[in-house]
């Protein structure tokens, strides 16, 4: 993860590990933590209370602050989708420069 300045907004840059780039807000909805100080993990799902596995698929940024996580794919909290999210931009590779579009 790297943070970078974007017409003036901190927006964070994640590199997946299928070498695929995602970027968002470089602000946690909680309490404006940057993200790009935080952790990129595995989103950890479970069915029922005490059965709990790694997503295959879903990494999530947790906020340094108090551990608020958010998809990297779509920003929003996995836990409060209806009222957790971060913004997230469209970006893009091009002759190994990653592009943010805002």
């Amino acid at each position: 993860m790297r943070a970078v300045d974007v017409d003036g907004v901190s927006v964070v840059i994640i590199r997946k590990s299928d070498g695929t780039y995602r970027a968002l807000r470089n602000r946690c909805a909680h309490q404006g933590a940057p993200l790009s100080d935080g952790q990129l993990e595995q989103l950890i799902e479970g069915s029922a209370p005490g059965q709990y596995r790694y997503s295959a698929d879903r990494q999530v940024v947790r906020c340094p602050y108090h551990h608020f996580e958010f998809d990297i794919d779509s920003g929003l909290s996995p836990a409060d989708s209806q009222r957790l999210r971060v913004r997230s931009y469209t970006c893009a590779v091009s002759d190994g420069m990653v592009y943010v579009e805002r």
